[in-house]
């Protein structure tokens, strides 16, 4: 069996909102998932690129993997990946493979995560934003479940329950799924993405 050739180079966009008041909300989730990774592997600090991204760089298993995390607001993304994608010369021939993103995802229990391809926004305004900007939605998402265990919780409208902030009571559980990701990042990058959406798709 052939398998799939992997990009050298990924593009890993965590979704979030810039600055401390949003860093511990669920819509940060991105952002905090790419720090935990990036510790995790010695990259880089993350700086400052084309002006509204902040990027920390690094290789794993011989490929290189480029953490970005938009320093716009959510529905400003895919300005920011549209850019990087210009200021690293990536996806010239409009192989998106190697472009991913990670995002909350309230049509998810938390706790949970599902990695998908060519997936429509579902009303995730940073992943429309990266769609419309990108003019395709053919790259891989890992997609944190931010979706709330009460039905009270569940009456809370969406575009307030994502900005509100994580509790200690909630804490573990939301760190449990960023060990998850990252996991599921590096068997992506290690094995494929193929490998890693039958490991954490269950």
């Amino acid at each position: 069996m052939t398998r799939n050739k992997q990009p050298e180079t990924i593009l890993i966009i965590g979704l979030g909102n810039p600055g401390d008041d949003y860093y511990k909300t669920r819509h940060s989730l991105g952002f905090m998932t790419l720090d935990a990774f990036a510790e995790k592997h010695g990259f880089a600090a993350f700086t400052m690129v084309e002006d509204n991204t902040m990027v920390s760089e690094g290789r794993i298993n011989d490929k290189t993997a480029i953490l970005a995390k938009p320093q716009t607001f959510m529905n400003k993304s895919g300005h920011s990946a549209k850019r990087l994608a210009k200021h690293y010369s990536l996806f010239k021939k409009n192989d998106y493979s190697g472009l991913w993103v990670i995002n909350d995802d309230l049509d998810i229990p938390v706790g949970k995560i599902k990695i998908s391809k060519n997936h429509g926004a579902a009303g995730h305004k940073g992943v429309q934003s990266i769609i419309d900007q990108m003019k395709t939605k053919n790259f891989t998402r890992f997609r944190m479940g931010i979706q709330p265990p009460t039905e009270a919780q569940k009456k809370i409208p969406g575009d307030k329950l994502v900005l509100k902030k994580i509790t200690p009571a909630e804490q573990a559980e939301f760190d449990l799924a960023i060990v998850q990701t990252v996991s599921a990042l590096e068997l992506a990058i290690t094995e494929g993405v193929e490998k890693a959406m039958t490991a954490y798709n269950q």
